[in-house]
């Protein structure tokens, strides 16, 4: 009896360890999706939240027999998305919880989708079989849908009048069907959520609004509703603000040329603008949208980026200022081209690395494109007359890549292709939105033309001038430390 007893117990103890008393920094994920057998999935969060930018938090693998099982660690309440081939799905984690996931229909994307331009996932809610872990996921799926239906009803409305009453009726109406724990995770989502709304009412009085919701308030950082008003909000601050009467002193000090630190003491002049670590957020905002404004020197936005990522105020704004720094200079002329490890469509990997000393024409293509297969002769061309110059990279994107074997056999093509699979994300790493796409990287690994012109727009003069800068930059970088005669 005591040897049962005992027995039972032990049983209790590990049901709970693995289903049950999962710590508290820890989700766990679990399910069966037969249709994604042998399918690797990745749950991203919010990694960059001014510029978009994703991250990933998870990735697991769905076995041969379509179940899954993953823990990964949080820390606190974590919104994430899940790409499953055209759909995209939104769930929220919160620390200490196991997920019973329940995925939708399986439809891969297809090629055509994958390089266009235009395509956006059909968003989907993932569903949640077990009720202990629905109730925030199914409090902000129902709010937003009576959010957005009433907003979509109304906007227009409460934009051209300025109708502060209706906005407000809004709200209030939500409030009471939708009532939310002080100071929750959920009516933070709602108090931002409603900022959307009442900034169509204060057109002509921003600042009034801008005070309401982010005066003195905290950073959000895992918090999309928060982040979402608050792009709203601050959109173009620099075109905006620098003209008011507040403004001005920090439209001399950034003319002036003032490093991080001088920008943020100036805008701590202004009390909206108090507390440090979101004082510096909205000037990391304003400095990112005057970037690509294109009315503001970009030079000095990119020094301004570097200066924030090593002496912003904390960790939180050092790693923004990074990954913004970091974006801004992404594919820019000058700056090193993403590295890559692939395949030859016939054998062994190679890498960006292998290139080291040669100019490389690196191209994206893909066998079922016209465009791409009438740039293949072209390309041709120039591998048999310019191999000496610059070596051809071509990364093929189809998803099988015999149809290209075949054709690169049939024509006798004797560059060096590639297939992406190795390294799927080199799409996004070279941000190819349409194919063909080229890039010319000069022998030191540094983008030289990007994008670079296909070869029927004129590729050979612009190259040869190329060549000719790189040449010039070399010498530069390498004079005699003696004086000469053309130092006089």
């Amino acid at each position: 009896m005591r040897r049962q007893l005992l027995i039972g117990l032990l049983s209790a103890w590990c049901w709970l360890s693995v289903w049950g008393a999962i710590p508290i920094d820890t989700v766990v994920i679990k399910g069966y999706a037969k249709e994604y057998a042998g399918i690797s999935l990745i749950l991203q969060t919010i990694g960059n939240p001014i510029s978009a930018e994703k991250h990933n938090l998870a990735s697991f693998q769905v076995d041969e027999k379509g179940n899954f099982y993953h823990s990964f660690p949080v820390s606190e309440i974590t919104p994430a998305t899940l790409d499953v081939g055209r759909f995209r799905g939104t769930i929220y984690f919160e620390p200490g919880k196991s997920y019973e996931l329940v995925l939708p229909p399986f439809e891969p994307r297809s090629d055509a989708d994958r390089f266009n331009p235009f395509f956006v996932p059909e968003d989907v809610v993932i569903g949640i079989a077990n009720g202990d872990a629905q109730q925030l996921n199914n409090q902000i799926r129902d709010f937003q849908d009576a959010f957005s239906s009433r907003y979509d009803a109304n906007a227009f409305q409460i934009f051209s009048t300025g109708d502060k009453q209706k906005a407000s009726f809004i709200i209030h109406e939500l409030d009471s069907i939708f009532p939310a724990t002080m100071g929750s995770y959920f009516e933070n989502y709602k108090h931002y959520t409603y900022g959307q709304l009442e900034f169509l009412s204060y057109k002509r009085q921003k600042k009034t609004v801008m005070t309401k919701f982010f005066g003195n308030d905290s950073v959000h950082s895992q918090l999309p509703a928060y982040w979402e008003t608050f792009n709203l909000m601050f959109k173009d601050f620099f075109t905006y603000y620098f003209p008011t009467k507040s403004g001005r002193s920090l439209r001399n000090a950034f003319r002036e040329g003032g490093n991080f630190d001088t920008l943020s003491l100036v805008l701590s002049g202004d009390p909206l603008f108090a507390a440090e670590e979101f004082r510096e957020t909205v000037l990391l905002k304003g400095m990112y949208d005057a970037f690509y404004s294109g009315r503001y020197e970009e030079q000095r936005l990119i020094d301004l980026f570097h200066d924030a990522s090593e002496n912003g105020c904390n960790s939180q704004i050092k790693s923004l200022a990074h990954g913004l720094h970091k974006k801004v200079n992404w594919l820019r002329i000058g700056s090193q081209a993403p590295g890559f490890n692939l395949y030859r469509i016939n054998g062994n990997e190679k890498s960006l690395k292998d290139y080291k000393g040669h100019f490389v024409y690196l191209n994206f293509m893909h066998t079922d494109n016209h465009a791409c297969m009438k740039d293949l002769q072209l390309l041709d061309v120039i591998a048999k007359k310019m191999k000496r110059e610059v070596r051809i990279v071509t990364i093929i994107m189809d998803e099988n890549p015999d149809k290209a074997k075949r054709i690169i056999k049939e024509n006798k093509y004797k560059w060096e292709f590639l297939h992406y699979i190795a390294q799927a994300d080199i799409a996004l790493d070279y941000n190819i939105k349409a194919l063909p796409t080229y890039f010319l990287i000069d022998p030191d690994g540094i983008l030289r033309l990007s994008p670079a012109p296909s070869p029927e727009e004129d590729f050979a003069p612009l190259f040869m001038e190329a060549v000719r800068s790189y040449r010039y930059d070399q010498l530069r970088k390498n004079r005699p430390k003696e004086k000469s005669i053309y130092d006089l």
